[in-house]
């Protein structure tokens, strides 16, 4: 019982950071000559994007429709692996952070806020893990 309560955090977890992705790319795309207003212009000379046009289409593809996989997974009965799924998207929402960082040489409020959101994912998914891993070694025992 206690397992399906974690693996239903994470499902949901997925599913709130999933909606949150899929929000952030439509304004991108939807913005002004897909120029948001909450990022500064000089950081389109430091990527290679003319507009927040194709960042946000990324966001929606890859961390919208991710995430909404790992939820599905989470979701899906007798799914031992359904953290798995979410450690890969939580490992590439963390990793696309830090290349942020390094690559922009700045951050911004949403930068600390976006790398905590990452790390709770990647936590959740090693407290789903852990348990199958106790739930296996009593079946053994």
């Amino acid at each position: 019982m206690k397992q399906k309560i974690r693996v239903n955090l994470l499902g949901f977890y997925d599913f709130i950071l999933a909606l949150g992705a899929i929000s952030i790319g439509v304004s991108m795309i939807s913005s002004s000559k897909g120029i948001l207003t909450e990022y500064p212009k000089e950081w389109l000379s430091k990527v290679p994007f003319e507009s927040w046009v194709i960042p946000g289409i990324i966001a929606i593809v890859l961390f919208g429709l991710g995430n909404i996989i790992a939820t599905i997974s989470c979701f899906r009965r007798k799914n031992s692996k359904s953290w798995f799924v979410s450690a890969i998207m939580g490992g590439i929402f963390f990793l696309s952070i830090v290349a942020q960082i390094i690559i922009l040489g700045e951050s911004y409020l949403a930068t600390v806020e976006f790398l905590i959101l990452s790390v709770i994912q990647l936590c959740l998914c090693g407290y789903v893990f852990v348990g199958y891993r106790k739930n296996l070694m009593r079946a053994n025992i």
